[in-house]
């Protein structure tokens, strides 16, 4: 059997505490595995504590973009620039307050998956390890699939609640979503500061407007294809290619 290369991408806003632990967590990893292993963390407008490169390269293949205006919730934006950029078959979507652990990493490297479905994961709080419920926004397929859901529609950026259509195209395109054993870890807020922004209002009045209403906009211009990579951005560093 031969092993799987896979490319992580992650959604940065303001975490730069976060940022730090997700680089020493695949750090952590059996060097035999960081060949196999691509990190790509794009910035999605911080207008401070910008992600910023690590002061010594990391042993493994790091890539970091920047998108140069700061648009609420667009890790829209973000998670497409990532899996634009990502070279290998494989991408792991996930937010920047879940870690992989090492287990998992294994996992995705070395099992017999099929490149007609895709996966979500188990999930545990870290650093205790009880079990939390998984999240709904991880994934791991091939980039071909990523094509066929036809990504994160851009239209939507500045919204919250918008990953439910992502998860529909999802469940639409593939031969089943499955949820593995293998595990992520949720990093709270209360374990540390930045691990998820606290910057917007999660669920606000002009969200729960602006969804539906841009839906009906779309449904009626008949332009039904996800709108990708429509931010400005640019590459910020890049280590291990």
């Amino acid at each position: 059997m031969s092993l799987r290369e896979f490319t992580l991408i992650l959604p940065y806003y303001r975490n730069p505490g976060m940022l730090d632990l997700q680089l020493e967590r695949i750090a952590s990893y059996n060097p035999k595995l960081l060949p196999y292993v691509r990190v790509i963390v794009v910035d999605d407008g911080s207008p401070k504590d910008k992600a910023m490169p690590p002061k010594m390269p990391p042993p493994f293949s790091l890539t970091m973009f920047r998108i140069d205006v700061d648009v609420r919730w667009n890790w829209l934006a973000a998670r497409n620039i990532g899996h634009h950029h990502a070279k290998t078959d494989w991408v792991l979507f996930t937010d920047i307050d879940h870690l992989i652990p090492e287990a998992t990493a294994r996992r995705i490297i070395g099992d017999e998956l099929s490149e007609r479905y895709i996966y979500r994961f188990a999930r545990v709080n870290y650093p205790d390890g009880d079990p939390y419920h998984p999240h709904p926004n991880s994934w791991l397929m091939t980039r071909a699939m990523f094509d066929k859901t036809g990504g994160y529609d851009e239209r939507f950026s500045g919204y919250y609640g918008t990953d439910g259509m992502f998860r529909d195209r999802c469940a639409a395109v593939s031969k089943g979503v499955v949820i593995l054993k293998a595990k992520i870890e949720r990093v709270d807020r209360k374990v540390l500061a930045d691990a998820s922004t606290t910057t917007y209002e999660r669920k606000a009045e002009q969200d729960k407007e602006a969804v539906p209403r841009i839906r009906r906009e779309i449904q009626a211009s008949g332009d039904l294809t996800p709108h990708r990579l429509t931010f400005p951005y640019r590459q910020t560093y890049a280590s291990g290619e």
